[in-house]
């Protein structure tokens, strides 16, 4: 029994022997800290979010993580890198829902990154991008996502974008160069909407999960994050090299693709 799995935790059967094999890898590569992450949760997380995303990764034919535990690996245990908090914490707040919001909207600004842990295709986390202060870009995905969704690119005001995610923690990341991070809301606002700022909407992008990190159309959530810092920010070297063969962005990762000096600094969640 490991020292960090109560034995009321650690049942005989087969199935949780097997559950309690991946939490420790978790453990031992770092990535969970079983103070902020108890194997219950996890047993939790795996019966209630992680096997059916799986699944739905698999259903993809994707070949490269197609193990259960390798995919694990690669979604961090849906576990936000840097403040090791799990994206499925139980959303108890001794603020009221209203305060919450409030926070939220005085909070995020132009270039801010937002990650909530509603996912799609398999991928854990579902991120998008402030393109001003007020206005959220995004990637929605929704029913169809498999074989793909026309005109699935939108922006939403925060305030509507939180009341959609209330029941979700939403992890606010800002960029610490302010001119970076307007230029990468610039770019996603011009490549994703509208190519001169305009309310109306020009730019009709498709939602379907390709390994192309580096085309425009087909999209989809984090891939527009991580293309806005990419291409939006001139010869700054913001995002580390990614390779064609890394596959898919997956959102809760995208604060590990950051070079310093522009490493994504953690505002709260909300």
């Amino acid at each position: 029994m490991n020292n960090y799995i109560s034995s009321e935790d650690e049942t005989t059967n087969a199935a949780n022997e097997t559950s309690v094999k991946y939490y420790t890898i978790g453990v031992e590569k770092g990535i969970i800290d079983p103070d902020k992450y108890p194997f219950t949760s996890f047993l939790r997380d795996e019966e209630n979010v992680f096997k059916r995303a799986h699944e739905e990764y698999v259903a993809l034919n994707r070949t490269e993580v197609s193990n259960y535990g390798d995919w694990l690996i690669l979604n961090n245990y849906g576990i936000l890198p840097d403040t090791q908090e799990s994206l499925f914490d139980r959303k108890l707040v001794k603020r009221s829902t209203a305060d919450n919001k409030r926070k939220f909207v005085n909070t995020v600004r132009k270039g801010d990154i937002l990650i909530t842990g509603r996912g799609i295709g398999g991928l854990i986390g579902h991120a998008a991008i402030m393109t001003t202060n007020n206005w959220v870009l995004e990637m929605k995905g929704g029913p169809g996502w498999l074989t793909g969704i026309e005109d699935n690119n939108r922006q939403v005001l925060k305030h509507k974008w939180f009341d959609e995610h209330a029941s979700d923690w939403t992890s606010v990341y800002r960029c610490p160069n302010k001119a970076v991070a307007d230029a990468a809301a610039v770019w996603a606002d011009h490549n994703y909407y509208n190519p001169s700022a305009g309310a109306k909407k020009l730019k009709h992008v498709k939602y379907f999960l390709t390994p192309n990190v580096w085309s425009l159309n087909p999209s989809y959530c984090s891939k527009l994050v991580i293309q806005a810092y990419y291409y939006g920010t001139g010869k700054r070297k913001v995002i580390r090299n990614i390779s064609k063969n890394e596959g898919l962005i997956v959102p809760i990762n995208i604060p590990t693709y950051f070079l310093n000096p522009y490493k994504l600094k953690f505002k709260g969640k909300y």
